[in-house]
């Protein structure tokens, strides 16, 4: 490489470097480019090499494409079952760079000492994937670029495939481009890097037409289920660390209560075990894992606790919600879809539907309660091993709580127990605790709750009403639409270990916070996409209050709420498409055919037909002309729903079948068609629908968090049930692609809150009675026949 080649070149705002020649093989490695003032991404040289020897002191590393052609790619998100980080990431990488999906011979995730960007997982196809795309874009036209100034030919006469660049007579593999170089390109990114979305990629590299993919849109098998199924995959309860001790924390009595008085424990009974105490948190540690259950439940005999009352009880909770709670803290949020003047259109519409929807707290619920190994080192330096969806997010909760610099902290990341989204807050489950324990302790600490500890001290999914009213004129159009929307906020990312102890956080979702991200404020937003383009008159609101308890707490906590799957928009779409379905009922129209006749996006109108084909819907008004409320034989009913989200269009028919004097309620055959537009991995996306589909299932039939005037009272699956394997009903998931469409949407969430007002809309079309609160318990269904 001559001298000029050798300089400091600018491809599409990245800096491409040569730093010198080596003796054994190359590589060009991809890193970011701090913009000043925007982001910073500390680095920890000391961090020990990876199982395949990645060089570890260069966390800011994207993609290395190493002089054998082996490619290896960075992403700081994690993998929560969706297995789009093992499956659409390396094919959409693949799909830019232009090699093989064969030669990415390795994903490292999660890990804040071995992957650039943070961030949480989500949206990881609908938005943050375009950070690797434009990493994998800038590294391609780099080495187009290298390839042109050796060869002294155009750039444009140059053409890459499989790795391979070519043009001028010439071809080169990648891995023949930065054999014995040391390339260094550095890109420019915005963002903090331990904040809750992490670092942004900027500029605007050449990105590949989607018509041109090849690796995209096949079934690539996901590759860590076969390592799943054979047992070598490390789960995060299977990490062990030399020294460590098990660890039990003993939460309050109350979402309320302060510690009087720790029980005492036998040193004679129990040899290696110890009580910590930090504040309100009380913990027990012990050699081994039994020792440590054991102690714990002696010493939690014997603790008191103060005593506290300040919740409504779940019994009470929505008249609480509609009788007592303050709507007014924070601005009403008005919907960017908002049109007209629809009180005009109520005052002359033939027919007015009016309606009230409820809906209770859910849990994550994952079938492993949450655990975390923590490890603070003499020096003061942290390292913590969990299951976590944003570690980088985690690792500055943790700093703040000690009052050290992020760069202290390191978090690892594993596979943990399969549900959606996390059960606490998304950052912080027992890390926290597990952190002070082996603090306090000086050694390292694995802390395990319990199924009780998971079900009462974890966030929760917030419950919401709402009020809609709907006109329908006498052609069947919709001629205005008026709801609001009432519920606190979703995002208290606050570790509960930092506030049983009386350590610092980030704000709780209060009206003048400082938290940086508007999401952890306590605005509700409106976040269920409109689709009734056809309806002239609109109003949509969203109201919030304070979370439920925490005001009255003197810890602070209450029923601390966080994002679940389809956050905030379950709790919208639910009330809209329950509305819906009774408005064309009122007017004596299909429900599927009046939706068609309300809307006028080709994408939406498109999938609805599709979904009268795969489902054999057959055009008729609801409740079907034999519906009955009342009698011991079961009654078949079917109902629909439509929703968008992330740059998708979500379609479902349910068929449900009803005994009314029992009030059971069989879900018996769904079907789901979606376009999320461009499918990357159809076979992994199929897996996501079918798996967020049935967790709706479980929300509309069986879950709902208990509480009394304390505390959460559900401690195990009786009280807190989820779908079995016997209730699955028949699953037909359809994927229609819109071939027009060119951006990605998202396929991990969606199914989830599309499902319970289709089956709400089929319990109304089985027995004439309307459905407008979950779960449909069948006590729940009982009243509801009986109204």
């Amino acid at each position: 490489m001559s001298e000029t080649h050798n300089q400091p070149r600018i491809i599409h705002g990245a800096l491409l470097t040569r730093r010198r020649f080596l003796t054994g093989s190359g590589a060009m490695v991809v890193s970011v480019a701090v913009l000043p003032g925007l982001a910073s991404a500390a680095t920890n040289p000391k961090s020990p090499p990876d199982k395949v020897g990645l060089d570890a002191s260069r966390p800011a590393s994207w993609i290395e494409i190493h002089a054998d052609n082996s490619v290896v790619i960075r992403t700081g998100k994690c993998d929560f079952g969706q297995g789009s980080i093992y499956t659409a990431y390396p094919q959409i990488i693949a799909e830019e760079l232009e090699v093989s999906l064969s030669s990415i011979k390795h994903v490292v995730s999660g890990d804040t000492d071995r992957t650039p960007d943070g961030g949480g997982t989500f949206g990881l196809l609908r938005t943050n994937v375009l950070n690797l795309r434009k990493v994998a874009a800038y590294t391609r036209e780099a080495l187009l670029d290298i390839a042109a100034a050796q060869w002294s030919v155009p750039r444009t006469s140059l053409a890459v495939k499989d790795g391979v660049i070519s043009g001028g007579g010439k071809q080169l593999t990648y891995g023949d481009m930065v054999a014995g170089q040391a390339l260094q390109l550095t890109i420019p990114v915005s963002g903090e890097l331990v904040s809750f979305r992490g670092l942004v990629v900027e500029g605007e590299p050449p990105l590949k037409d989607a018509s041109q993919y090849k690796i995209i849109g096949q079934s690539v098998p996901n590759p860590i289920i076969a390592e799943k199924v054979s047992a070598r995959t490390t789960w995060v309860a299977d990490v062990k660390l030399p020294g460590m001790l098990h660890g039990r924390v003993i939460h309050p009595r109350t979402l309320g209560s302060k510690l009087l008085a720790a029980g005492k424990l036998d040193r004679k009974t129990y040899p290696t075990a110890r009580t910590v105490v930090v504040g309100n948190l009380l913990g027990v540690v012990a050699q081994s894992e039994w020792e440590t259950i054991q102690a714990a439940r002696q010493v939690a005999s014997g603790t008191r606790w103060s005593d506290w009352e300040g919740l409504p009880g779940s019994d009470g909770l929505h008249q609480y919600l509609r009788e007592q709670a303050r709507w007014d803290p924070v601005p009403v949020t008005e919907s960017t879809h908002n049109r007209g003047n629809p009180r005009a259109a109520f005052d002359v519409a033939p027919h007015v539907l009016s309606c009230s929807s409820e809906l209770p707290y859910h849990k994550h619920a994952p079938i492993g309660p949450s655990m975390a190994l923590a490890d603070v080192a003499a020096d003061g330096r942290i390292t913590v091993h969990t299951h976590t969806q944003n570690p980088q997010f985690l690792r500055s909760h943790l700093a703040l709580m000690l009052g050290i610099s992020p760069t202290k902290v390191i978090i690892r990341t594993y596979p943990g127990p399969g549900h959606y989204g996390r059960s606490n807050g998304g950052n912080a489950g027992a890390e926290a605790e597990a952190v002070l324990l082996s603090r306090e302790v000086g050694q390292p600490v694995r802390l395990h709750w319990m199924r009780a500890d998971d079900l009462q001290w974890s966030t929760q999914s917030a419950p919401a009403c709402a009020d809609v009213r709907i006109a329908v004129d006498k052609n069947g159009k919709i001629s205005a639409y008026e709801a609001d929307h009432y519920g606190p906020p979703m995002q208290d990312d606050r570790p509960i270990g930092a506030l049983l102890a009386g350590l610092p956080t980030i704000d709780a979702p209060v009206p003048n916070h400082k938290n940086p991200e508007p999401v952890q404020g306590m605005a509700n937003f409106m976040a269920d996409g409109w689709v009734y383009s056809a309806v002239e008159n609109v109003a949509e609101r969203a109201h919030s209050t304070w979370q439920i308890g925490q005001q009255q707490s003197p810890l602070d906590v209450g029923l601390r709420d966080h994002s679940m799957r389809t956050p905030t928009q379950f709790q919208q779409n639910f009330p809209r498409e329950v509305a819906i379905s009774e408005a064309a009922s009122l007017v004596g129209m299909d429900a599927l055919a009046f939706r068609i006749l309300n809307t006028q996006d080709r994408r939406l109108k498109n999938l609805l037909t599709r979904l009268r084909s795969e489902s054999g819907w057959q055009e008729r008004p609801s409740p079907r002309p034999d519906a009955k409320a009342s009698g011991s034989t079961p009654q078949p009913g079917r109902g629909v729903s439509v929703m968008f989200r992330g740059n998708g269009y979500w379609v479902s028919a349910c068929e449900v079948s009803v005994v009314p004097d029992t009030g059971l309620v069989s879900v018996d055959r769904v079907t789901v068609v979606v376009d999320t537009g461009v499918v990357v991995n159809p076979m992994q996306l199929k897996r996501q629908v079918q798996a967020g589909a049935l967790m709706g299932v479980s929300q509309a039939m069986y879950e709902e968090v208990s509480f009394d005037k304390s505390a959460v009272t559900d401690s195990d699956w009786i009280s807190y049930p989820i779908l079995k394997m016997g209730d699955m009903p028949q699953l037909n998931v359809v994927l229609a692609p819109d071939p027009e469409t060119t951006i990605y949407g998202q396929g991990s969430e969606g199914a989830n809150a599309l499902l319970p007002s289709a089956i709400a809309a089929a319990v109304f079309d089985a027995t004439g009675k309307s459905i407008r609160r979950l779960p449909m318990q069948p006590d729940n269904v009982k009243t509801m026949l009986q109204s």
